[in-house]
């Protein structure tokens, strides 16, 4: 008898919610159940790929027996979604970053937490193979004394952007390479290094193709190590992550993975089998639901890498001054 995978119902179907459906059909503790979307050609495409039952509204689909909610929609739409899944009593994996602000992140957060209900934000790049050794590498010691970090991240989509996409929006999408792409490196950072203690930011509207930023670069400590964080939405697609320890330099970018330790001459390879973090993270919401095993990236994780965010904004408001996260929180 195949094992029971947990049912749940998805909203967000259009762009990335294609990605997501695509994870879902290799993914082993989920089923998708129920769909809910404005757009008649997603659904449709939704249905071809991975046939379910397509509802006419969000509360028809909160109304069916599932045990979670998957909610890729853009984050200013997450309160809104989010605190109506918690009334209909149904768990949620969410898309990253929880929220625009704290104070909505802690709204959901409560409101979850007075139904005992699970708040899971899909950061799901600490998820992958790759990261996975990263942060082996730093926690057994091979680096020695980590100094400090680097992380790059940028594409260029935001030449493209059509007049109403949302990204082009300030409001709608505070800092956008801040919040849409280095938030994928703070999360990751924080889960080798734990929580981010300050930022210090500066961003530039460069092309001024909308009234949102088109790139920033972020400080981050973590104690006694700072990570610079950049991301551009201007720059062709491009993935850099190094750290740097008294005893070598690890490097992660599209050529993999390498260490140079102390006393060598040349960069070594690092062996890794890699995985699709995306399955990594849908599979490990599943286990949670069908389980009750803790998720690892809860609301009261999450809330710090939109805490970071905002301290960075704040922080690039100030020229650049130094801002607590313990200011924001």
């Amino acid at each position: 008898m195949a094992a029971r995978k947990a049912k749940v119902g998805m909203i967000g179907l259009r762009g990335y919610g294609n990605t997501v459906r695509a994870g879902l059909q290799k993914c082993a503790t989920l089923e998708l159940a129920a769909i809910w979307s404005r757009d008649a050609e997603s659904v449709a495409r939704s249905q071809r790929e991975l046939p379910s039952k397509a509802c006419n509204s969000y509360e028809e689909l909160l109304n069916e027996p599932l045990d979670g909610v998957i909610i890729v929609n853009p984050n200013y739409l997450h309160v809104e979604y989010g605190l109506l899944a918690a009334k209909a009593n149904k768990s949620i994996l969410i898309e990253k970053p929880l929220t625009n602000t704290v104070e909505e992140s802690k709204t959901l957060i409560a409101a979850f937490k007075e139904r005992n209900l699970l708040l899971a934000v899909k950061h799901l790049m600490r998820f992958s193979a790759k990261n996975r050794k990263i942060r082996e590498f730093v926690q057994t010691g091979k680096l020695g004394h980590v100094l400090s970090a680097d992380a790059y991240t940028s594409h260029s989509t935001s030449k493209n952007f059509p007049p109403d996409r949302w990204k082009r929006d300030p409001v709608k999408c505070p800092a956008a390479p801040l919040t849409q792409l280095a938030v994928h490196y703070i999360d990751t950072l924080m889960s080798i290094f734990g929580h981010p203690q300050w930022v210090q930011s500066h961003q530039r509207n460069v092309l001024k193709l909308s009234e949102n930023i088109d790139c920033s670069v972020t400080n981050v400590g973590f104690g006694d190590m700072v990570a610079t964080v950049t991301a551009h939405y201007v720059v062709p697609s491009y993935e850099r992550m190094a750290i740097y320890g008294t005893e070598g330099v690890l490097i992660s970018d599209e050529a993999g993975l390498r260490f140079k330790a102390e006393g060598q001459k040349a960069f070594e390879p690092v062996e890794y089998t890699p995985s699709d973090g995306l399955v990594e993270i849908l599979d490990a919401y599943g286990t949670s639901l069908l389980t009750g095993a803790p998720f690892e990236v809860p609301g009261d994780e999450a809330i710090y890498v939109v805490a970071a965010a905002q301290a960075a904004i704040l922080s690039a408001s100030k020229q650049g001054q130094r801002v607590d996260i313990a200011e924001v929180m």
